[in-house]
């Protein structure tokens, strides 16, 4: 068995590293050896200071265009199609560093190390490749695929101009296409010599940027305020954010605080994961001087009513004007698999001495299992109860109930 291992970015003296074809290295030093390789083995790869007297010693290897490699197949269609993956496999190395090709007689035993989602991707990428006259021998077609100079240029201007885009509005399997389109890019512009280099590595600025902010949509999470009044401040682990401002975040825990001028100020923290979206809706109760309520209807959970209405500094009087009549109910809805489901909807009204209603709220829950329908029934109470004295609504109850 013959074997050649192939390391990448291994300069030697500083110099940049010398891109070649393995087949055309190999298959000289051997002379009449019957050595034929199978895709995906024939890759132009980059050239190591190991394997440096291997190529000064072999005659008739000619190193031309800036990137090439062979493909081969049963028809020229195929053979063109392995010569452009080939293409792409050869940057598609030189995305993560450091990665080894070994290539040896026994293509069961090919092993390749390196990032095939981008190599797969890539041969779509390119643009203005040129291919040779296909060469038949053995039954078998012989193409080579070469970027030029201008090609190149021409795919990196491609690249970039793809990757000029609202990343806000793609999806995660889009943004991870953008992410590999960049650090393709950022990888063929190190190929870039002479005056194109300039111009390469400033595409390559760009796309570090560009791949910088879609890796954060990626792994950060996403956090909205949505808080009224509109002119309320938020701050955010004590710097002050915009309302409705969408903010990208490392995954962790954060605190926050908003405030504003005659409204309660509220703080609380929250777990931020990667990936997720979270919107903090949140309207703030006025700010009222020993606020009283009756509490009527809430059966089920008094308790829970009477504590989240005394936080916010409303208290519970049977003989006060204004009246909170709570109504809660629970649907049937299924049965799966033994287990019962149903749909709580809640309501809480504020009326006046006269049973005017001041004030109104409503919400619902669907599929709740009946495991789950007591402590589902204290969190629609609780959110009733902060809800009904919150915003203008709640500012003009309280004012009633002052």
């Amino acid at each position: 068995m013959l074997m050649i291992s192939l390391s990448n970015k291994r300069s030697c003296n500083g110099a940049q590293p010398l891109k070649f074809n393995a087949t055309a290295v190999i298959q000289p030093a051997l002379g009449r050896w019957p050595l034929r390789l199978k895709p995906p083995q024939r890759l132009s790869l980059p050239l190591a200071c190991g394997v440096a007297a291997v190529m000064a010693a072999t005659p008739g290897l000619v190193v031309a265009g800036v990137l090439s490699a062979s493909g081969y197949g049963e028809s020229e269609s195929d053979a063109r199609a392995q010569a452009l993956q080939a293409l792409s496999e050869n940057v598609a190395a030189d995305v993560e560093g450091e990665i080894e090709v070994r290539t040896t007689m026994d293509p069961d035993e090919t092993e390749e190390e390196m990032d095939q989602r981008i190599a797969s991707r890539a041969s779509g990428y390119f643009e203005g490749v040129e291919y040779s006259d296909p060469v038949e021998r053995n039954g078998e077609v012989r193409v080579e695929a070469q970027l030029s100079a201008e090609a190149l240029q021409q795919t990196l201007n491609q690249i970039v101009r793809e990757a000029d885009r609202e990343i806000a509005a793609l999806n995660d399997r889009e943004i991870e296409e953008l992410v590999d389109r960049t650090e393709f890019g950022i990888a063929l512009a190190a190929l870039a010599e002479g005056p194109q280099a300039r111009e390469a590595e400033q595409i390559a600025e760009e796309l570090e940027q560009a791949r910088a902010e879609a890796t954060q949509f990626l792994d950060f999470g996403q956090l909205t305020f949505d808080v009224s009044p509109e002119d309320a401040a938020i701050e955010l682990e004590g710097e002050e954010i915009d309302n409705r401002q969408r903010q990208l975040l490392p995954p962790g825990t954060y605190r926050y605080e908003v405030s504003a001028d005659g409204y309660r100020s509220e703080g609380e923290s929250l777990r931020l994961s990667a990936h997720s979206e979270e919107t903090v809706d949140l309207t703030l109760v006025p700010e009222v001087d020993q606020a009283q309520v009756q509490l009527t209807g809430a059966e089920c959970c008094p308790e829970v009513a009477q504590r989240t209405l005394n936080e916010k500094g409303v208290y519970i009087d049977d003989d006060a004007a204004v009246e909170l009549r709570f109504e809660l109910d629970e649907d049937f809805l299924t049965e799966v698999a033994g287990e019962e489901y149903y749909t709580l909807r809640g309501e809480v009204e504020g009326r006046d001495e006269q049973g005017n209603v001041i004030a109104s709220k409503e919400a619902t829950v669907e599929q709740v299992s009946a495991a789950e329908v007591e402590q589902t029934s204290q969190q629609v109470v609780a959110a009733l109860s902060r809800a009904i004295i919150a915003g203008e609504e709640g500012r003009e109850l309280l004012s009633a109930a002052e």
